[in-house]
């Protein structure tokens, strides 16, 4: 009953944005306003819902970050492990490593959708993991019925891990990027990992022409962005770098940004004063738990 009502309340703020009159005009859609991992403040992380409801809050694109099952399966999940955000323990609880986790890439697909999926610190329940390509179609057929460009912005997580697992997340993240008709860097979607060597892999070894995010918890030095502005289209940095009540640097906004790139801040939560000290420190976007504060406070 209660994922019931949730899915009822995200799909009546979708009629409501559907309600609006035409689209935010190009200039302001200059800056973008990301869904980290769905409308994550609102529902559980890597939901369905939760894109659902990003999508409804007017959101420009949507981040699934993914890892893979043991069966060759990619599914929308932030961590290598279930446990923080899904019933494994109690559903499984031989299936831990020495370690005491649960790893996803040591579960089937099927076994993984037996699993209740919840928020990190909320008792939220009803809700299961959902596969990249699940999240895929979704925005596919939200973008076809409303007529709206939406996005998706899928981080790749930890693939040397993945290969040491005999599994190469960044050629079946093409793959399937290609089976739903993103080949190219006109299209509405942009990879992100933070192991560089990985998006330079997948420009010249894969030959992929989509476009790519380095994402980066430190200052990027003026060398590396010369040496990868050739290929790599946008930085994700973490906000805390480049806001200036925060002791950041926004000079290293427009250093990135001479360099060719666009600088997109993660992560903001919920209060807007956040998203508006990067607007003033010339951020070209940012990633938000809640994205309609973020689109508020960009006028938009």
């Amino acid at each position: 009953m209660r994922q019931l009502t949730l899915a009822v309340l995200a799909l009546l703020s979708l009629a409501l944005c559907l309600g609006m009159s035409g689209q935010p005009d190009e200039q302001s859609r200059d800056f973008v306003v990301i869904a980290h991992r769905g409308a994550s403040g609102y529902l559980p992380e890597h939901s369905l819902a939760a894109y659902a409801m990003a999508y409804a809050l007017g959101a420009d694109m949507i981040e699934p970050d993914i890892v893979a099952t043991r069966d060759g399966h990619l599914v929308c999940l932030h961590d290598l492990t279930l446990e923080s955000t899904t019933n494994v323990a109690s559903i499984f609880p031989d299936r831990a490593r020495e370690d005491g986790r649960w790893y996803a890439i040591d579960f089937d697909l099927a076994e993984l959708k037996t699993l209740e999926k919840h928020g990190r610190d909320s008792t939220d329940a009803g809700y299961r993991i959902a596969t990249f390509d699940e999240m895929l179609s979704l925005i596919h057929r939200l973008n076809t019925r409303t007529g709206r460009t939406v996005g998706v912005v899928p981080e790749l997580k930890h693939p040397a891990f993945h290969a040491e697992h005999h599994f190469d997340l960044a050629l079946r993240t093409i793959e399937t990027l290609h089976a739903k008709g993103y080949t190219d860097r006109n299209d509405p979607i942009v990879l992100q990992c933070f192991d560089l060597d990985t998006l330079r892999r997948i420009r010249f070894d894969l030959g992929s022409d989509l476009s790519l995010m380095y994402l980066s918890g430190e200052l990027i030095p003026d060398k590396t962005l010369r040496s990868i502005g050739a290929w790599c289209q946008a930085i994700g940095i973490n906000r805390k770098l480049v806001d200036p009540a925060l002791g950041g640097d926004p000079q290293f906004v427009r250093a990135a940004q001479r360099a060719g790139f666009k600088v997109i801040p993660y992560t903001l939560k919920s209060d807007p004063r956040d998203t508006e000290r990067l607007i003033e420190a010339g951020v070209d976007g940012v990633f938000a738990d809640f994205p309609d504060v973020a689109l508020r406070s960009a006028n938009r």
